[in-house]
């Protein structure tokens, strides 16, 4: 089993790349969008949500309908990644969310803004420059803005990734080779450790979510860390009550154990 997270910019032909990847290993391609929580899912802010202008018209603005469905959340990502098969996860901030768990592929795809330009104005069929540009520059500061808020990481930063590759140095078929030759190494074989990372994260990821979605507790900010079935919570909350909240919602989620709340309550 093989888990590639790979990252999405904009006119970089990283779609190309992604299929080439999924093809070689015959794993799914998942396209999609992270967002935090699933309450969150229909009022993601525009300029969050990603448009695939390689597949769609310049001209045609994205409605709901079209981007509603590669909006996943944090959990099912997680989700996805825990099926026993392989699988290429492209998008926003699976990279981010993934770098804990020794097993995954991290892959950035990338190439020069002018290329990226060039790329997009052929793929589009558009001869508008200017708007090209501007849409490159709107989906640049969106995805930065969602791995900073979402995951506390600069996009940017080469250590995020295992591999980094330009499109304009190789083609979309050597990029997707490289990839595979590069996914065979023996770091990226999944052990039983790096199975409960990935556990590991999913429980503290699902009990985040499930604090968004209980409306009392909905505002908090503390640390969830998991531990196989075990669980702490540490941080700073209003009272009492959101004390014991707080480790009620998280009893709920499937596969908890036991509890560590060590949460202060507010002075």
């Amino acid at each position: 089993m093989t888990i590639v997270a790979m990252g999405r910019e904009l006119g970089s032909r990283g779609k190309a790349v992604a299929e080439g990847v999924a093809s070689a290993l015959d794993a799914a391609l998942i396209h999609y969008e992270i967002i935090d929580h699933l309450a969150d899912r229909n009022r993601v802010r525009k300029s969050h949500v990603a448009r695939f202008l390689d597949d769609t018209d310049l001209s045609r603005p994205l409605t709901a309908e079209d981007t509603l469905p590669t909006i996943l959340a944090a959990t099912e990502i997680l989700d996805i990644a825990s099926i026993p098969e392989s699988v290429v996860l492209r998008g926003w901030g699976g990279v981010g969310l993934l770098r804990s768990v020794p097993h995954v592929v991290r892959v950035r795809i990338t190439a020069p803004l002018e290329v990226r330009v060039r790329n997009l104005l052929a793929a589009s069929g558009s001869e508008d420059e200017a708007r090209v540009r501007e849409e490159i520059a709107l989906f640049d500061e969106a995805h930065s803005a969602v791995m900073r808020r979402h995951f506390g990481v600069d996009y940017d930063d080469p250590e995020l990734y295992d591999l980094v590759l330009d499109t304009a140095e190789l083609e979309p078929a050597e990029c997707a080779k490289c990839v595979v030759d590069f996914s065979l190494d023996k770091r990226f074989i999944e052990t039983r450790t790096s199975r409960l990372s990935l556990v590991s994260l999913t429980r503290a990821t699902h009990v985040r979510a499930l604090l968004k979605l209980h409306p009392p507790t909905r505002d908090v900010s503390i640390d969830v860390i998991a531990a196989g079935d075990h669980v702490t919570l540490s941080g700073e909350v209003a009272n009492e009550e959101i004390r014991a909240r707080c480790e009620l919602v998280a009893r709920r989620v499937p596969g908890i154990g036991s509890i560590s709340n060590q949460l202060r309550v507010a002075a």
